[in-house]
């Protein structure tokens, strides 16, 4: 049914388990693999007037995240190979992450989305909103919500 799907993992536990379900389902289908981490650009309030960065501990900051993306896609590349599925690690930039995940699926042709979902609920879902939802939203390719 699906032949490439994108796992986006934000590199919770949550995500870890979405990632090991995601793996077994295109292991299952004969279907390849991308594994997304997208990177939000730090707070503005670090650039401000009364907080400026010195260049060198912005570029490590950038650094420190770039890296720390890399291990969460490598989660997927390592599932993905336990499990003899293609794999295709990717490490995105966007403002918001639903964007960069959305946008991932496009650009790499995934026909489907298979993505955790925190299941935030109450004041904290409403005020943080949800990836999940606004994936849900926007992509033009099946989602799958692992809970």
């Amino acid at each position: 049914m699906f032949k490439h799907i994108l796992i986006p993992t934000d590199g919770s536990e949550v995500a870890a388990k979405a990632i090991r379900a995601g793996v077994r389902l295109a292991a299952e289908m004969g279907a390849k693999v991308t594994g997304v981490y997208v990177q939000e650009p730090r707070p503005l309030h670090l650039h401000s007037y009364s907080f400026d960065l010195e260049k060198e501990l912005g570029a490590e900051l950038e650094r420190r995240a770039h890296a720390y993306g890399e291990s969460c896609v490598a989660q997927v590349a390592s599932a993905a190979k336990a499990a003899g599925v293609d794999c295709e690690p990717l490490v995105e930039q966007s403002e918001r992450a639903y964007e960069g995940i959305v946008k991932a699926a496009r650009e790499h042709g995934c026909d489907a989305i298979f993505m955790a979902s925190h299941a935030r609920k109450g004041l904290s879902g409403a005020i943080l909103g949800s990836v999940t939802h606004q994936v849900l939203a926007r992509a033009g390719v099946p989602v799958l919500v692992f809970r």
